[in-house]
């Protein structure tokens, strides 16, 4: 991959202390961003900070309220991190939301990225910008790099227009495009596994879609692979998911017979009948050929997730019914 600009008097500094990269992970209070500064707390010669849009609620360590809406602000934060690299997980990520309220969903997945993406690219600092497979339209996945992108919701065409801005020249960027993310941290709003886990032993009855197809993808494995692709800075466009293809239906049925839960309570239903508000790409996924090729190993499987998922320390202590 390209040289970092700019990188070398900042890794100097670093380097005098131990330190051979800083991050900056932005949407610090989101489960990715969570578990990424978990991640690269424990990777030696590594340093990374949080920001957010509040204190409320921060994650440990260090961490800096930000507004990412404002460029001056955004500027301001590089400036005083100084990072060498920046992992922008920020983003409106409700698809209905991004149907519903377009103007917001613009700004926060489009401008903020380009705002971002420029002061990277007068500052020399790396980025790497997490996107979706809601760019293709879910008529013939799983997707590899290569394939022909088409949205067919708003949220999907607000996340293929945020790629440019990181992967025009003058810029080391790197896009990641991902999917079904699930795992836990607390105080996080719940997500594909979360969810139907606290509804199942609660004795609720769901209504899963089987005709969406995408991989489930553990939220600490991408923390994983980001950190990796970051230390090589890597540039160009990557995709990340996890190493099962299957319908949500059956991810819920795994994750019950997982956790010794009634499958009985588990209902199918057609995203027709759901009647969202955005379009779903139903046979989507992603292929991870590259990634594979370029870390020397794949995504774990949704039950190898689980499994990990069950390890945590603060899963043990906020589902504790489900840690045997």
């Amino acid at each position: 991959p390209p040289c970092h600009r700019g990188f070398g008097t900042v890794a100097r500094r670093f380097e005098r202390a131990g330190i051979a990269m800083k991050l900056l992970v932005t949407g610090a209070h989101g489960l990715l961003g969570r578990s990424l500064l978990r991640a690269a707390a424990g990777r030696p010669g590594l340093e990374a900070s949080g920001c957010g849009r509040g204190a409320q609620g921060a994650p440990p360590g260090d961490y800096h309220a930000c507004d990412l809406l404002d460029p001056k602000a955004v500027r301001g934060i590089l400036d005083r991190v100084e990072p060498d690299w920046v992992i922008h997980t920020a983003a409106v990520t409700n698809v209905d939301l991004c149907e519903q309220e377009r103007e917001l969903a613009r700004r926060v997945n489009v401008e903020a990225v380009a705002d971002l993406a420029a002061a990277c690219r007068e500052t020399g600092v790396g980025l790497t910008h997490l996107s979706t497979d809601y760019v293709f339209d879910g008529r013939d996945g799983p997707y590899g790099e290569n394939d022909s992108t088409h949205p067919i919701s708003h949220y999907g065409a607000l996340k293929l227009a945020s790629e440019k801005p990181v992967l025009e020249g003058g810029l080391d960027g790197l896009v990641v495009r991902t999917l079904w993310l699930y795992g836990h941290a607390s105080g996080v709003r719940p997500n594909l596994v979360t969810w139907p886990l606290q509804a199942l032993a609660q004795g609720e009855e769901l209504r899963i879609v089987d005709d969406q197809w995408g991989n489930p993808t553990a939220v600490d494995d991408l923390a994983e692979a980001l950190l990796d692709l970051c230390q090589r800075r890597q540039t160009g466009l990557v995709h990340f998911g996890g190493g099962d293809f299957m319908s949500r239906y059956e991810l819920v049925v795994a994750l019950a017979r997982e956790f010794a839960l009634p499958i009985d309570r588990i209902r199918p239903i057609s995203t027709a009948a759901m009647g969202q508000p955005a379009a779903r790409p139903l046979r989507s996924g992603l292929r991870t050929e590259l990634l594979e090729a370029i870390l020397a190993r794949g995504p774990i499987t949704f039950i190898r997730g689980l499994e990990r998922l069950r390890a945590q320390e603060d899963f043990h202590r906020d589902f504790p019914a489900h840690v045997h």
